[in-house]
């Protein structure tokens, strides 16, 4: 009980956790959530009056597991009132389908080659030809039109004609749920707008700081790209600075992901703590009375959430500012501060603000990630002892690395299925570089008014960040620089936390128990990974792929596996759609080949004489068809499974002669062309799979 009296709000924002995780997982069953406050409440009250009177030790207990649990129903009511859809304006609960519906642009526009993507709140509908108030956001994908004289921007008010459609489910087994992701932030819907279907009413920010913020980071980033020629460079100096990830390359993205230094792409605590940082160096001098301490933390204060709401407002920035602005006032209030408490309350106020924070990558990666080099990089730094600076100085930033990213690693693994080998060697000098790339950006678009001063400044920021993208390109071109295929379930990232926390235990405390409970913790890890790979060894699957304008299907047996595809398909396609399922399986690296050269070993191949192609697998016999049937089989002749590809020329009844167990209409059909083949084959008896509504066919063998 001592141990945790010094960290009252850790206490607090667990319990708070607990309550939105409760909800989160129970749904509708915590309608009464308030009720439920409230019930905590009065009992908190009660058994706090009988403590006071009884001053014992159980009866404290009591009054405190009372207070928490307050917290905890606390976490229950917020999430209910941040949860858009149970609303009863909701666009998921309106009678009918809306024709047309207005609302008003509330979030940042990305800028994408062709199109631009942005959220819209939803106001009014159209239902049945009556206007009426709705509520909802719905992504939105509107094509850049030369012919008309603005773009979308926060604070636009739309009126467009159409039916956002529910965001659809994952296409591919394995594949990421952006159905989940849009709806951790209440998006639902998801509509692509053609130029003629939206029109601007007028422009009514709800928000003007917000709307201050987003023009000036546009204003900004467009200085960025005037100024720096290099496509490379311009993304990752925008990427940084701005947190404007728009046309960030993806191969440099790649890199900074495969090296672990992705961290200072997306602005976070490091951004942040480096503003706070310089601002805390030139204004040194601003302590010694009490008004300069106020002027002191008023600066500090105002830059850095002026910073936070030029680059996004994101999870990791919220916390880091958020932070810091907690040990700015208790430096004015010369007060002493718990890191721990301080990390707690940051949690507790952005979770209050929106506990689905909660649900995303950056916040849990940014707050381990903090907890990591709190706890651990002190440990870890005390290990070695350094005269010459640059060798301390060095060592710091090691051991704050791999405090890190043994804070993280389990949910690198269970989001990313990776683990960057030379996280330490990558980090060791783009943490520095990233460092001097903030500095220099920022003051070059200070001075950019000073045209000698700003080019010379823009041309050092430019050999900084060039020199860091090519050490991040040569680091990841290192012997096996990075461990893909790393497939674990939540559950073992329970376990893989559970076994470091032990392991924490057993360290400081020197208890023996701690590193028998690690020990069996390791023992139920290994069970599982000889369980998975004996049940692999057996599996067998075949799979045919929704992927858009595309032929894809897979034959996998063991931990082998064979993708036919009728073209070579994109290294990122391939990494999206495909990718996953295969490393869920246990394929590390799967065979790839078209239908013009599919495989011989093990597939058997036969091209038809009217171009189509029949493959036996396993016994398994698939004919593909993307061209008009021309031969007549046989009568005895069997498939198990018809695939119709690329719009093929075909009526039900040619399909009658033919024996087959599954017809499956693969995405590369064109969505005309299945609204009018599938009535046909309904009228003609003939049962058909659809990937592109069903989604990925998935045979269990």
């Amino acid at each position: 009980m001592k141990r945790w009296a010094p960290y009252p709000f850790v206490r607090i924002v667990l319990s708070f956790i607990a309550g939105i995780l409760v909800y989160l997982h129970t749904g509708k069953a915590f309608r009464y959530s308030p009720e439920l406050f409230a019930f905590f409440v009065a009992l908190y009250l009660v058994l706090y009056l009988i403590a006071r009177k009884a001053k014992t030790v159980e009866a404290n207990t009591l009054a405190g597991i009372a207070g928490l649990l307050c917290f905890a129903a606390g976490g229950m009511w917020v999430t209910h009132l941040h949860t858009d859809s149970h609303r009863p304006q909701h666009l998921r609960n309106l009678s009918g389908q809306p024709a047309y519906y207005t609302g008003v642009v509330n979030d940042y526009v990305v800028q994408k080659p062709g199109y631009q993507n942005t959220v819209l709140q939803v106001e009014l509908v159209q239902v049945n030809d009556q206007w009426q108030p709705a509520e909802g956001k719905v992504q939105l994908s509107v094509p850049h039109d030369s012919q008309r004289e603005y773009e979308l921007a926060y604070g636009d008010r739309l009126l467009i004609k159409g039916t956002p459609l529910p965001v659809a489910l994952p296409a591919n087994p394995n594949q990421f749920d952006y159905r989940a992701f849009l709806a951790n932030k209440q998006i639902h819907y998801r509509h692509f707008l053609q130029a003629h279907q939206y029109q601007k009413i007028e422009s009514d920010p709800s928000n003007p700081v917000l709307y201050f913020s987003i023009y000036l980071r546009r204003q900004l980033d467009a200085l960025l790209k005037e100024s720096i020629n290099e496509r490379r460079e311009y993304g990752i100096s925008s990427a940084l600075i701005l947190g404007v990830k728009d046309e960030l390359d993806n191969s440099i993205r790649d890199a900074y992901a495969q090296t672990g230094t992705m961290h200072v792409l997306a602005v976070s605590g490091l951004h942040v703590g480096l503003i706070y940082g310089i601002l805390a160096f030139l204004l040194a001098g601003f302590k010694k009375t009490t008004r300069q301490r106020v002027i002191y933390a008023a600066v500090i204060l105002g830059v850095l959430w002026l910073y936070a709401f030029i680059t996004g407002l994101s999870p990791s920035v919220l916390r880091a500012a958020f932070m810091f602005s907690l040990i700015t006032l208790a430096m004015v209030s010369r007060r002493q501060h718990n890191i721990y408490n301080t990390l707690a309350i940051a949690a507790f106020a952005l979770l209050w603000y929106n506990p689905y924070f909660l649900l995303e990558v950056g916040f849990q990666l940014s707050f381990l990630a903090l907890l990591g080099i709190v706890y651990l990089q002190p440990r870890f730094y005390r290990l070695l002892e350094f005269d010459n600076r640059v060798l301390d100085k060095g060592w710091s930033l090691f051991t704050a690395a791999l405090a890190a990213q043994l804070a993280t690693f389990p949910l690198g693994l269970y989001y990313f299925h990776q683990f960057p080998v030379y996280f330490w060697l990558a980090n060791l000098l783009v943490v520095p570089a990233a460092t001097l790339v903030l500095y220099s950006g920022v003051a070059a678009l200070f001075f950019s008014w000073v045209p000698l001063l700003s080019t010379l400044l823009f041309q050092v920021h430019f050999a900084i960040t060039w020199a860091m993208n090519e050490f991040n390109l040569r680091v990841n071109q290192l012997p096996q620089a990075v461990i893909n295929g790393i497939d674990i379930s939540a559950s073992q990232t329970w376990l893989l936390y559970t076994l470091l926390l032990l392991f924490i235990l057993f360290f400081a405390y020197k208890q023996l128990r701690y590193f028998a409970l690690a020990t069996a913790v390791v023992a139920v890890l290994a069970a599982q990974e000889v369980l998975e790979i004996v049940a692999q060894r057996d599996q067998r699957s075949l799979v045919v792929y929704n992927m858009r304008n595309a032929t894809a299907f897979s034959f996998l047996q063991g931990e082998q596996a064979t993708v036919v595809s009728n073209q070579p398909l994109a290294p990122q396609i391939y990494t999206f759609n495909i990718q996953p399922y295969l490393w869920h399986k246990g394929v590390s690296q799967a065979d790839t080949y078209t239908l013009a050269n599919a495989p011989t070993t093990g597939i058997s191949h036969v091209v038809l004489p009217d171009s189509n192609s029949l493959l036996v697998w396993q016994g398994k016999r698939l004919l593909v068809v993307s061209k008009p049937i021309k031969v007549q089989p046989l009568p005895d002749f069997e498939v198990d499974y018809l695939l119709l590809t690329q719009n093929v020329r075909v009526k039900p009844e040619e399909l009658q002669p033919f024996r087959f167990k599954q017809l499956v209409l693969d995405a590369s059909n064109a969505p005309w062309y299945l609204q009018r083949l599938k009535p046909q084959l309904a009228e003609a008896g003939i049962p058909f799979y659809d990937v592109t509504e069903q989604g990925a066919l998935v045979v269990e063998l």
